[in-house]
């Protein structure tokens, strides 16, 4: 019985799905292992953007997965479906990693200051430098043909912006 389960496609689907979807809740199931000690509580704002954080990266990271043309899973859905579910979650990802920043701005209007470049600490730079990759990914990719970039100029570009985003 459970060899059959196991060659069904829907099951495989099904399967596959979950485990994404667990992979990219991991970092929130180690933040519930490990909570903050009272002296370090924040705002429930401030733990729901730190969430969406998380869970953009993790998302991000996973499209690495996606790509890498790992057989078991290209047997379960095909290349382009994979393509697919990979432009769709890379906007998702996108709009949690966006959210991010805009809810600790809100939060705390004082940390805008991360924004000046020039006088911000190297984490925040490297925020920046990284939200200014992920827009550029997102735009070449939905606009590439309108922009007019060559498919194989825009491959190169789109790993070299997905390096520069999870680094």
């Amino acid at each position: 019985m459970r060899s059959l389960l196991m060659k069904n496609p829907v099951v495989i689907g099904v399967s596959w799905i979950a485990t994404y979807i667990v992979i990219i809740l991991f970092p929130l199931f180690i933040l519930l292992l490990y909570p903050p000690t009272p002296s370090n509580e924040r705002s429930f704002l401030l733990e729901f953007s730190a969430a969406l954080g998380f869970i953009g990266l993790t998302m991000m990271a996973m499209q690495f997965a996606l790509t890498a043309r790992i057989n078991r899973i290209e047997a379960s859905y095909g290349v382009d479906l994979i393509l697919q579910f990979h432009g769709y979650t890379s906007i998702v990802a996108f709009f949690f990693i966006l959210a991010h920043p805009i809810i600790v701005f809100i939060n705390n209007p004082e940390t805008l200051q991360l924004l000046n470049f020039f006088q911000a600490p190297w984490r925040a730079r490297a925020a920046v430098i990284a939200t200014l990759a992920l827009i550029a990914i997102i735009v070449t990719s939905i606009w590439r043909k309108q922009l007019n970039i060559g498919y194989e100029n825009w491959r190169i570009a789109h790993g070299i912006l997905a390096v520069i985003i999870v680094e």
